[in-house]
């Protein structure tokens, strides 16, 4: 039972196509996550600026060196009180749903955006979550209609979907194909960290664990910060904390084994050592499975 390893495309740079893919395809990746704007020059925000040729050759260059798009990256503010700018996100996410088919891709992923404006109201947090589904409802009937699927990142405190809670509550809200999670668990520890590991695996699985469609990797450590512990700056994965093989181990428990397991904070200087760590973490895992 192999993993599904890759990496978040622009920590190499943003490079033509053919190179990025040939110094991506030099780490040991299989798959990336590609934000357009991103990874390549030109900062372009919707995919039809590439042209249909463009695109086409997007995707070929990663194909002749075996890589998969796995995630298209369209990361966007969907619960901005500016409405102009949230349309304009919500039609930038549609135009990727659009795309995805033409780069073979059937993931497009996003967080969800910043409740800060709205914490002077009362339930803030609550609104904030309220006006992510709403966006979010909209996406995912265009990607119903696409045959894609909208992958939701959450992220704690930070972020308007920013629990497991959140997670679940919005999976049973939709009930659809089109809907996943992509896991971040580095994302989903708070600030000041989690009482107990495999408790708050569980629950993270437990809420969502059946929808997974994408895990990033990376990692944190707990530092000493001025009022106690508090969680360090993201770290290449299996540099800290994070049980990487009890995670592993869930997500084959789950039937999950076949999803992109996508590196973060790992450019070239870091993304193979990050890879080989990673690889021991999933054959402990699958061992401990006892799968093969």
């Amino acid at each position: 039972m192999k993993p599904f390893f890759g990496l978040r495309a622009h920590d190499f740079g943003t490079l033509e196509a053919e190179e990025l893919a040939a110094q991506i395809a030099s780490s040991g990746a299989t798959c990336i996550q590609l934000a357009l704007a991103k990874a390549l020059p030109g900062s372009h925000l919707f995919p039809s600026e590439f042209g249909g040729a463009g695109i086409a050759e997007i995707r070929q260059a990663f194909n002749n060196e075996g890589i998969a798009i796995a995630v298209l990256g369209c990361y966007i503010d969907m619960v901005t009180p500016d409405l102009h700018e949230r349309e304009f996100s919500l039609a930038r996410f549609a135009a990727h749903i659009d795309a995805a088919a033409a780069l073979g891709c059937r993931i497009i992923g996003t967080e969800t955006g910043s409740p800060i404006p709205y914490l002077d109201q009362a339930h803030g947090r609550e609104l904030a979550f309220d006006i992510a589904l709403e966006s979010l409802q909209r996406l995912v009937k265009v990607a119903e209609e696409k045959g894609v699927v909208v992958g939701v990142e959450p992220v704690a405190e930070f972020h308007a979907l920013s629990s497991a809670e959140h997670a679940r509550i919005m999976i049973e809200k939709f009930n659809a194909v089109a809907v996943g999670i992509i896991f971040d668990p580095v994302n989903l520890v708070p600030i000041k960290g989690v009482a107990d590991m495999n408790i708050f695996l569980d629950e993270c699985f437990a809420a969502f664990g059946d929808h997974i469609v994408a895990i990033h990797a990376k990692d944190f450590k707990m530092i000493q910060g001025e009022n106690g512990l508090v969680k360090s700056d993201a770290l290449p994965a299996g540099m800290g904390d994070m049980d990487w093989e009890g995670l592993f181990l869930r997500l084959i428990t789950a039937g999950k084994h076949q999803v992109p397991i996508l590196l973060e904070e790992a450019g070239p200087n870091a993304a193979p050592a990050a890879f080989a760590r990673l690889k021991i973490a999933w054959d402990n895992a699958v061992e401990k499975a006892g799968v093969g």
